[in-house]
């Protein structure tokens, strides 16, 4: 497993705990430095998941945005919290990173269907599809 896919499942973990827990993503970074950082092997994985965190922080309001004009017949709070969490990090990955669309979908997919709903993968797919088509035609 690469050293950014165990980013992204750390970074998840703590977006899902936070949310699940009613902390904010500034107590969940907190909560990750001392109880996670010293667990994974690389530094780079750790900045990571800092990055992730650090970014839903200061841009979730957008991201969510994002997310909600992408959903028909659903709200965001209606979304499964797991599913929804995965897609708040694909979301700020493809947008504030140079990640490849490519990649952000395929490490998403990876993360639905290992703890998504039952429908993850073909509902994150699809948004994670709009979302990359609506920015490539506002290029």
């Amino acid at each position: 497993m690469s050293a950014r896919t165990k980013a992204r499942k750390a970074a998840f973990d703590a977006l899902y705990e936070s949310e699940q827990r009613g902390r904010t993503l500034t107590q969940a970074l907190a909560d990750f430095d001392t109880r996670q950082g010293a667990k994974l092997q690389s530094l780079t994985e750790a900045d990571f998941v800092r990055s992730i965190l650090a970014g839903l922080d200061t841009n979730g309001s957008a991201i969510d945005a994002v997310i909600s004009a992408s959903l028909t017949g659903w709200t965001l709070a209606r979304l499964y919290p797991v599913d929804r969490a995965i897609l708040r990090i694909s979301i700020w990955e493809l947008t504030y990173t140079d990640t490849p669309s490519d990649v952000v979908r395929s490490e998403a997919l990876a993360l639905a269907a290992e703890y998504g709903s039952d429908d993850a993968v073909n509902f994150i797919g699809g948004i994670l599809g709009a979302v990359t088509r609506s920015s490539r035609s506002n290029d």
